[in-house]
């Protein structure tokens, strides 16, 4: 069975419980409450009746001018409602009749049975007849009370029973609009993820509800976005892959190629670039892998606690050698009493190598880099500065990105494979920190990448 048709049965079912219930509970408070009233003394009984009638007559002596006392069905102790009442004489002769049709007329032996004696004194004046519904000359007689309840409980019935099916009628309309309003967010729900199955990475669902499907449907959009995203990034992976290692092995193949016909002797010269461009292959390779792995999280880290201001002397020292061949200073500043850091030494120092290894390389001969670290009892910040070219705001916010290029400045001729700032990204994060970089473009101003960890 459908959701809808289970949620609109769900909905009468319930209704049709309390509906019973209600009416079960209503019936028998109403029968107590009537009951109560009638015979506990809010309404006089045919015996209380023939009391006052008792009264009457022994003040008056007589039953003359008894029909003021029946009013219509009202007598002056208590209320009959509507019930007609009639008065007979001791030889059955009807001396006042409520309703006004009966006077003077002698009623029947099994009439007059039925009634209630009046006595005063211990002795019959008349008889009470109340009610009706039976057999007989008026009709025949019964309890009124029993009568009236009777009447009251079947009318106070079918207005219970009027009133349930009012309610469930309502109830199955109201039922039915939350019903499809429950299923078709869920519907659209469903069309959209068969959508995405099918590949259409780009479907949503538009859904503005602040409940628990509102969520869903806003975690179905974030779930879409980011496997297009992922898809995206695939597609542009695979294509900058291919574009990487295009140049290379065009290059290993024309000099393969040339030493095989002859066209160029094996020589040291001609061999030599066949050798760098293998390198580049190598460490394009060594670099994606290095990616892939942080990317997916599994690449393991073995941490332990960590010196900020040796592991940059360190650093510093391996690459003070290229910098003294391109005649840049290399600087480092490091502050005192510094907190050690829990990190992966190896995979820290490979990051700032890549920030020093591009400053040295864009930075011209006679210029300054920089390496700072300062730190507190939270975190560390380390920090690479030169003043070279700099890099402008438009191409700031990309240069995390995998094979991505600035400009002219930022190519990579010195032989990057351009996934260092990737991977230095990468590395970072998987040590719970955060890595940024800061240029105005403006030549002589450089450039400034910052990273900071968390000191546990």
């Amino acid at each position: 069975m459908r959701l809808f048709p289970k949620l609109l049965l769900s909905f009468l079912a319930v209704v049709l419980a309390g509906v019973v219930v209600v009416s079960y509970l209503a019936n028998q408070a109403a029968a107590r409450e009537v009951h109560g009233f009638m015979f506990g003394g809010g309404m006089t009984t045919e015996a209380g009746l023939a009391q006052e009638l008792a009264g009457y007559y022994r003040g008056h002596g007589s039953w003359e001018g008894v029909e003021t006392l029946l009013d219509g069905g009202h007598m002056m102790g208590g209320v009959m409602m509507s019930q007609r009442l009639i008065v007979a004489d001791p030889q059955g002769q009807v001396v006042a009749d409520s309703r006004g049709t009966l006077s003077g007329q002698q009623l029947r032996a099994e009439d007059l049975e039925a009634g209630v004696a009046i006595e005063v004194d211990g002795v019959r004046v008349g008889t009470l007849l109340a009610g009706g519904g039976g057999s007989g000359m008026m009709g025949g007689f019964g309890s009124p009370a029993r009568n009236l309840e009777n009447d009251l409980l079947q009318r106070v019935n079918r207005a219970i029973w009027l009133a349930a099916l009012a309610a469930g009628g309502v109830a199955l309309v109201i039922g039915g609009l939350l019903a499809y309003g429950l299923v078709r967010p869920i519907r659209q729900l469903t069309a959209a993820t068969r959508a995405v199955a099918r590949g259409d990475l780009s479907h949503r669902v538009a859904l503005a509800a602040n409940d628990e499907v509102g969520e869903l449907a806003a975690s179905f959009n974030a779930m879409a976005a980011d496997l297009e995203k992922a898809e995206r990034l695939r597609r542009n992976m695979m294509a900058d892959i291919a574009h990487e290692l295009r140049n290379p092995i065009a290059v290993l193949q024309a000099n393969l190629e040339a030493v095989v016909d002859g066209v160029l002797p094996p020589t040291v010269d001609n061999l030599q670039p066949l050798l760098d461009q293998s390198q580049l292959l190598s460490r394009l390779v060594d670099d994606l892998r290095t990616l892939t792995l942080a990317e997916a999280g599994q690449l393991s880290l073995n941490r332990a606690p960590t010196s900020p201001g040796d592991l940059v002397r360190s650093v510093a020292a391996q690459f003070a050698p290229q910098a003294e061949a391109k005649r840049i200073t290399l600087q480092t500043d490091i502050a005192s009493n510094l907190p050690s850091v829990v990190l992966d030494r190896q995979r820290i120092a490979q990051v700032l190598g890549n920030l020093l290894s591009n400053a040295i390389r864009h930075t011209p001969e006679g210029g300054r880099v920089e390496c700072r670290v300062t730190g507190d009892e939270k975190q560390a910040l380390f920090a690479v500065a030169d003043n070279g070219a700099g890099i402008s705001p438009e191409a700031l916010p990309h240069i995390f990105e995998r094979f991505y290029r600035a400009d002219s400045s930022r190519s990579r001729a010195g032989g990057g494979t351009g996934l260092g700032l990737s991977i230095a990204k990468q590395l970072v994060e998987l040590h719970g920190g955060r890595i940024w970089a800061e240029s105005d473009g403006a030549s002589g101003k450089g450039t400034r990448v910052a990273f900071a960890l968390p000191v546990q």
